[in-house]
């Protein structure tokens, strides 16, 4: 049975929150055409991470907006 703690930093002090920079980055590695486990090599984030932003970014309807902040500015 899996554990149900969270899995921390190599610190071991805080969790990686995303910032919108990487959820920028996770966006224009996807439309690129990049397979997740491509993604997470690059980012340094496990596959489940990246798939679960996705996943979070779509439901809210934010998947690209932080990429359309910036075309605007």
């Amino acid at each position: 049975m899996a554990s149900r703690t969270r899995r921390k930093t190599e610190s071991g002090m805080t969790y990686r929150n995303w910032d919108e920079s990487e959820e920028k980055k996770l966006y224009e590695l996807s439309i690129k055409g990049l397979s997740d486990s491509e993604i997470s090599v690059i980012m340094n984030r496990s596959v489940s991470a990246i798939a679960n932003r996705r996943y979070f970014l779509r439901e809210r309807g934010n998947w690209g907006k932080s990429s359309e902040r910036e075309e605007r500015i």
